[in-house]
């Protein structure tokens, strides 16, 4: 509220100069000529800066202002609804014929390891309202452990069961060297070895993006997913593999979490608290609210019957190719879904900060 006028929900820059906005306002409108949205992140943080511009002879800003995306606590976003904002449509993965669809459908046709219903029984509870638990039970009513047995299920859990990373954003992390380094190496070469990885491969050769064989971009992939960062004051204490598949502690919040396995885990061992949904799609992926100890994920979600290696090469081709806020579109059964990634720089070359579903 300003005298008797109130600004609703306006964003400001904090920690920076003037001079820095005024430079990011220009650049973003000179870029974008008109109305649109800059995409960029700031310590691992996806942050977008809103500009609306007229031109009348001279290009003059008529307003901008800064947002954070908040996808990671945001999830899947908002459609509500208790069978999930997207309609399902007849036909299957019928998507809208791009390459990208063509890519999911191959790669979701070939995930034989990817939990069937019978082996995966889901319970969404209540519908959630602000930060308590409105569901008794967990998310997770049944999961046929057995499938826990395949090669890409068994490098992940042995990798969990290491404790290899730290929670906490603000310690860092341990060398990327020795035993570390080989569990984790293990641990990729599991997931480029399966076929939904060989189809993303080949799309980002057809695309043009990668020009290397499969040998010479692995170290490439290896800085991507396992290159540290800071997300909090210079602690190299993150990177794009522990935010997305082991999911994070910072402040009192939860940062990133989006593979199934890794919270099915948790939840078993009694470490997460499941609170209810904000909405979902069938049992594909859904976005809702839990503690995972005593950090709360305030709205987060992932893909569900898919396995780790799919979600691992889709992630890794939409980061590559259109990254951005929702920026990889594709229907699987039939739900019109998404990936929203970004990059940063990295002391090793660029890194992933973060990779997850949208709906």
């Amino acid at each position: 509220m300003w005298n008797s006028v109130e600004a609703l929900e306006e964003n400001i820059f904090l920690g920076t100069s003037p001079e820095f906005e005024l430079c990011a306002y220009t650049i973003c409108a000179l870029t974008k000529n008109g109305d649109g949205i800059c995409d960029y992140t700031h310590k691992g943080d996806p942050i977008s800066i809103h500009i609306k511009t007229v031109n009348n002879g001279s290009l003059r800003i008529l307003k901008a202002f800064p947002s954070i995306d908040h996808g990671d606590d945001g999830g899947n976003g908002g459609n509500g609804g208790n069978s999930g904002g997207s309609t399902a449509s007849p036909g299957g993965n019928g998507g809208d014929g791009s390459k990208m669809q063509q890519l999911v459908d191959k790669m979701y046709a070939v995930d034989t390891d990817r939990p069937s219903s019978n082996e995966q029984k889901l319970n969404w509870g209540n519908k959630v309202e602000g930060d308590e638990d409105a569901s008794p039970n967990p998310l997770f009513s049944y999961v046929n452990e057995t499938i826990f047995q395949r090669p890409v299920y068994q490098k992940l859990i042995d990798m969990y069961n290491r404790d290899l990373f730290t929670a906490d954003v603000c310690e860092a992390e341990p060398e990327m060297a020795g035993f570390r380094k080989q569990i984790l190496t293990d641990v990729m070469k599991t997931f480029t070895a399966t076929p939904m990885f060989q189809a993303a491969f080949q799309y980002l050769q057809d695309e043009g993006v990668v020009q290397k064989s499969l040998d010479d971009f692995l170290p490439e992939l290896f800085t991507l997913w396992f290159g540290t960062y800071s997300r909090c004051h210079g602690a190299k204490g993150s990177s794009g593999w522990e935010h997305v598949f082991l999911g994070e502690w910072k402040g009192s919040t939860v940062d990133g979490q989006h593979d199934w396995v890794r919270y099915y885990l948790l939840e078993k061992a009694g470490k997460i608290n499941y609170h209810g949904y904000d909405n979902y799609d069938g049992n594909l992926t859904g976005t809702f609210q839990y503690t995972w100890e005593s950090y709360l994920k305030k709205v987060g979600g992932f893909l569900i019957h898919t396995s780790p290696a799919f979600d691992f090469s889709l992630f890794t081709a939409c980061v590559y190719t259109h990254p951005g806020k929702n920026g990889c579109h594709f229907q699987i059964e039939g739900y019109n879904l998404g990936v929203t990634s970004y990059k940063q720089s990295c002391d090793d070359g660029t890194c992933l900060s973060t990779s997850y579903p949208t709906n």
